[in-house]
């Protein structure tokens, strides 16, 4: 071939090789625009993108009912459109169970298919959890008052135990009571309300003086029904000698027996109930002789004849207890203890 008619090839081959290229770019663009992707605007595809890469579920349904909401006709509406025909009732159906799994599918979908049902539903989940709760609330704060009237009522029997024990303690006595042991002084002399200083009466030794410390314990009983407010008062009387040393000490209170029955069985006895009156007196005669047998001892030679007005008298070894029981309506019961002070 002269170099004539290879130049005149060359241009042939390099002529075709436009033709197929501009073919080949004019079939891949009219192949293109028939997709959506070509057709769709900026705000459309980056709508319809949302619900694809949302990293959670409730992400994506939410942005394709934010796309069909904004693109109603838009380029990927039909395909969004199948998604959220697919997905929505899955999801509510996971959710529909619970308060809180109603909130999120709303808080997801407030447009969505089954909004009017789970908007019901909600609202019935939160009416009967809120009666529960006020139910809930009204049984605890009710055991809540419960317990803690029994626990008062349980104080007035631990606190004439605590005392009784406290001065049946020989330690507590042969010294001045402000060098008695913590477990006497302390509860006596440190903790309120204060107790309050007078000189004996004539029957006392010389330079006799009564330090008294009141305790007011209020408590609730039964009364037909009704709850009715009552308090034992217990006083804790120490007659000392002029060094202050206890003489003797009296643990009183009026109807202090009655009322240590009415605290144990959580009603009311009447002034003309003898059945209560005896059993406030058995309880006291219990309490005491436990607290003397844990303290002293519980020899039964340590009981001694008892006349009215005394229910109990134990003595033995140096210490001696006597309770008595009041015959009149609003005068002291009284416990008296009486201890030797330990050699030395």
């Amino acid at each position: 071939m002269s170099g004539r008619g290879a130049v005149a090839s060359g241009r042939r081959l390099a002529r075709a090789a436009r033709v197929l290229s501009c073919a080949a770019l004019v079939a891949a663009l009219s192949g293109c625009a028939s997709r959506p992707a070509l057709l769709a605007s900026y705000d459309d595809y980056a709508a319809y993108r949302a619900t694809r890469v949302s990293r959670t579920l409730e992400g994506r349904l939410a942005a394709a009912s934010d796309y069909l909401e904004r693109h109603p006709e838009g380029a990927f509406a039909a395909e969004v459109r199948a998604y959220l025909a697919r997905a929505e009732p899955i999801y509510y159906a996971a959710k529909r169970g619970t308060a809180a799994g109603l909130a999120a599918y709303l808080a997801t979908l407030p447009r969505g298919a089954f909004r009017e049902e789970a908007t019901s539903r909600l609202r019935a989940l939160v009416r009967d959890r809120s009666a529960g709760d006020l139910l809930s609330r009204a049984a605890q704060e009710t055991e809540s008052l419960l317990s803690r009237q029994r626990a008062e009522r349980a104080r007035i029997r631990e606190e004439l135990v605590a005392w009784l024990h406290r001065f049946l303690r020989r330690e507590a006595w042969g010294r001045p009571l402000a060098e008695a042991p913590a477990e006497v002084i302390v509860p006596f002399s440190l903790t309120l309300p204060a107790p309050r200083c007078a000189p004996a009466d004539e029957r006392a030794p010389p330079g006799a003086a009564v330090c008294a410390k009141r305790i007011a314990l209020p408590f609730v009983v039964n009364a037909g029904g009704e709850s009715a407010p009552r308090q034992a008062d217990i006083e804790v009387a120490v007659l000392q000698d002029a060094a202050g040393r206890p003489i003797e000490v009296a643990i009183r209170g009026p109807d202090l027996f009655t009322r240590l029955e009415e605290a144990r069985s959580a009603r009311e006895i009447a002034q003309d109930d003898p059945e209560g009156r005896i059993g406030g007196i058995a309880l006291a005669v219990e309490l005491s002789r436990g607290a003397f047998a844990a303290r002293v001892s519980s020899d039964p030679s340590c009981s001694r004849q008892a006349e009215a007005p005394v229910v109990l008298h134990l003595e033995c070894e140096g210490a001696r207890l006597v309770a008595s029981a009041a015959s009149e309506a609003g005068e002291d019961d009284v416990v008296t203890i009486a201890v030797a002070p330990p050699a030395r």
